[in-house]
């Protein structure tokens, strides 16, 4: 393994783990400090922030928006640099975003009280899953 391969994905577990700690701080009560405290360092100026977990929701949504967009953004670089040296490889770093983001966001959609989220992420994940799958044709070409 290169380093650059190390470094990737330690970077990209880490990311994970920071994504998964959000949602845990969102569904666990005891963890809401940490979320209150993401969010006053967050949100300027600070302080403005309320401690009963109270959130901005327009820091939320370009938080989410911005999360959601960089899934587009994977979408368009594997296409244009990873299928042209593999068309599975492609595919296969994309399912690993795709289900990381679909089981955490969904699961602590449903432990929020937001559970038709889940059944939203489906189109989402579907469409994600269906676009980055090569066809034969594509499968067999060396790399």
């Amino acid at each position: 393994m290169t380093d650059q391969q190390i470094r990737m994905r330690r970077a990209g577990w880490g990311i994970i783990a920071t994504g998964a700690l959000f949602t845990a701080a969102a569904v666990v009560p005891a963890l809401h400090v940490v979320a209150v405290l993401f969010l006053q360092i967050a949100h300027w100026p600070f302080g403005t922030v309320p401690g009963d977990f109270a959130v901005p929701v327009p820091l939320l949504l370009v938080i989410g928006g911005g999360l959601t967009a960089s899934l587009g953004g994977l979408l368009v670089g594997a296409a244009t640099h990873v299928v042209p040296l593999s068309a599975e490889a492609a595919d296969k770093v994309v399912k690993y975003a795709a289900w990381s983001w679909f089981v955490i966001d969904s699961t602590g959609s449903v432990l929020v009280g937001a559970p038709f989220n889940a059944v939203l992420n489906l189109a989402f994940l579907g469409l994600i899953l269906w676009s980055s799958r090569p066809t034969q044709q594509e499968a067999q070409v060396p790399a």
